[in-house]
């Protein structure tokens, strides 16, 4: 079973900030919660999405509904499915306190060690299993990230999701169904989060990184829905880093080989940074496309006096073939291939050479 969330009205609750973000996934929630006090919520959830789009917070704030101690749940004759405020946690009280802290006994929390999620430490968690939750209501195990699970890890969380422990609950977190065993998929129920909307992400980097309106709105439309993306891009100077990558765009043209392949050098030594120069490159390229049809929808709306200088040096066929050398380049990266012999090709032909 597959659930989409939508947006609801908060209006009238109060949260920490960092959860404020919640309020366009709170109908799933209350869903869950509901099935939660009628007896009914699924052992094992999976919470799927953008990355940035609150999922490990939503698991988290899930646990603590679940267990807060003061929680009011209207009786059957109130429980018409509208009223979401009726199951918020009041988060004040000693469980709600410990969760928020992440202090929780009975709350616990798996996360890649280096890039991947190991065996070891899925048989510790089998190991916790085993004992019945000191305090909790019921126990929440949040698995962040399950998609970086290696195989024998996967294979042995499959034997926990065959044989639930009592008073447990386990919410994995990734990216897309795809990125999981098949076998681990079947046994969950899986809820997709929504991206995030750009008037709230924008909101969200004035209010709290102090982005300028003009700054905040860029970025918002760049993080594709992804709050963490947003923030990266404002902690880390991404607009100064994009500007100069789209000018050295722009001069590749008139540029001598020997240039070109030394910028490709500079950014195949890199293969994190290259990742984000290849993001760059990549809505250039799509709005040298969509500029042609519909010039209100490109992304680098602060760029479109480059963007309408640019986009008729280069036809939408070629325009296109060079997105596809982009993803090339991130499957090289992906599989460890040899990204600099790529990324120079790439150049090479993104200068027209």
């Amino acid at each position: 079973m597959t659930i989409r969330t939508e947006e609801a009205d908060l209006s009238a609750f109060t949260l920490p900030s960092e959860f404020d973000s919640l309020k366009y996934h709170i109908k799933t929630l209350s869903y869950l919660t509901r099935a939660f006090t009628a007896g009914t919520l699924s052992h094992a959830l999976l919470f799927t999405g953008l990355q940035g789009v609150g999922k490990q917070l939503a698991a988290q704030m899930l646990s603590m509904v679940c267990n807060c101690l003061e929680r009011s749940v209207p009786d059957d004759s109130e429980q018409s499915g509208d009223d979401e405020s009726s199951f918020w946690p009041c988060g004040q009280c000693r469980s709600c306190h410990k969760i928020l802290n992440k202090s929780h006994p009975d709350i616990l929390l798996i996360r890649p060690t280096g890039s991947l999620i190991k065996i070891d430490q899925v048989r510790s968690l089998i190991q916790k299993l085993s004992l019945k939750p000191y305090e909790a209501e019921n126990r929440f195990v949040i698995i962040a990230d399950a998609d970086f699970m290696n195989p024998e890890a996967g294979n042995a969380l499959l034997k926990v999701l065959e044989e639930p422990p009592d008073r447990t609950t386990i919410i994995l977190t990734a990216g897309q169904v795809s990125d999981l065993l098949p076998t681990i998929v079947s046994r969950c129920m899986h809820i997709r989060l929504s991206p995030i909307p750009e008037d709230f992400i924008a909101r969200f980097l004035k209010e709290d990184y102090e982005a300028t309106p003009d700054e905040a709105g860029i970025l918002a439309r760049m993080a594709s829905g992804s709050i963490s993306r947003a923030v990266f891009m404002k902690t880390n100077h991404w607009l100064d880093r994009r500007n100069h990558l789209i000018q050295e765009l722009v001069n590749l043209r008139e540029r001598s080989v020997g240039f070109i392949m030394a910028f490709a050098e500079r950014l195949a030594q890199d293969k994190e940074r290259l990742t984000e120069c290849l993001e760059i490159f990549r809505i250039w390229l799509r709005d040298l496309i969509v500029y042609r049809y519909a010039p209100d929808r490109i992304v680098y709306a602060d760029l479109e006096d480059t963007i309408r200088n640019e986009y008729q040096k280069s036809d939408s066929e070629t325009l296109l073939s060079l997105v596809d050398l982009i993803h090339t380049v991130q499957k090289k990266i992906e599989s460890n291939g040899n990204v600099r012999l790529s990324t120079e090709i790439l150049m090479m032909k993104m200068a027209g050479q």
